[in-house]
């Protein structure tokens, strides 16, 4: 079995400002997990755990999803929650294309029965994982909110796997699907 996502990686200048925002956050008095910076990525579907035929199947789906390259702009820091935060994130916009990609692998994989998303797609680079909240990490953040930017270019989206490890997951890429102009 392996436990498998499919994500768009990010460019090291815009993993580097997000090491410089946990340095920052470390201050606070909040317990954090801070997402190692070369696994930080944007998660356009969480797949979960799958035998090996099955990993065959969803490769050779997701190498008949279309689309062409886009970019997408770092927003602002913060959590995905004001009352009980359990990740502190980036937002990240663009002008819609990446949620449709994000469509068309969920409604890709529906047809090897996968579980369609349920909640509304939302993408994020998280930073850092909140494991006991203390109000001083809104401090914090309200220091960092606005202090990343950049483009994020959309080239490809890439199957990868997770390994869960005592230090923390380990990425692997299997796939990586390449996105082309006029699509």
């Amino acid at each position: 079995m392996v436990r498998l996502f499919v994500a768009i990686d990010l460019p090291d200048e815009i993993r580097e400002q997000f090491s410089d925002i946990q340095d920052r956050l470390r201050s606070c008095r909040a317990r954090l997990t801070l997402v190692d910076q070369e696994s930080m990525h944007i998660t356009l579907k969480f797949i979960g755990e799958v035998s090996g035929s099955g990993l065959s199947q969803i490769t050779d789906v997701l190498q008949t999803i279309e689309g062409s390259p886009f970019s997408m702009e770092v927003g602002l820091i913060g959590t995905n929650s004001q009352r009980a935060p359990r990740v502190v994130w980036a937002e990240v916009s663009d002008s819609g294309q990446c949620r449709f990609l994000a469509e068309s692998i969920d409604s890709s994989l529906a047809s090897l029965g996968f579980e369609p998303e349920k909640r509304k797609f939302r993408p994020h680079i998280t930073i850092a994982r909140v494991r006991q909240f203390h109000p001083s990490l809104f401090e914090a953040l309200a220091d960092v909110a606005s202090s990343c930017s950049g483009t994020i270019p959309v080239r490809e989206f890439i199957l990868k796997k997770s390994e869960l490890t005592p230090d923390g997951p380990i990425y692997t890429d299997l796939l990586k699907v390449p996105l082309r102009e006029g699509v």
